[in-house]
């Protein structure tokens, strides 16, 4: 008889090709530069939590307002599963 492998978790299939895709992005734009062009400006921003404490390091004031957005949503999300946790 033949025993049935379970089936790996579909986030955990979901979490490995956003993976494969944002490195495949990375290697693409690497090679291209900014808008497929040869020049241009490039604008960052880094960030993350130490426990629920955002922090980040950007260049440009957009990119603080995209940073902040993104760490509130992060945010609101741990927020949920620790409720979702603890109940």
């Amino acid at each position: 008889m033949v025993k049935k492998q379970k089936m790996a978790s579909p986030i955990l299939a979901i979490g490995m090709i956003l993976l494969f895709l944002g490195i495949i992005f990375i290697l693409i734009s690497s090679f291209t530069g900014p808008g497929g062009k040869g020049g241009g400006k490039i604008d960052v921003a880094a960030g993350g939590f130490i426990g629920p404490i955002p922090f980040g390091f950007f260049s440009s004031p957009g990119m603080f307002w995209i940073w902040l957005v993104i760490m509130l949503a992060l945010l609101l999300i741990w927020f949920i599963f620790f409720r979702l946790r603890g109940s």
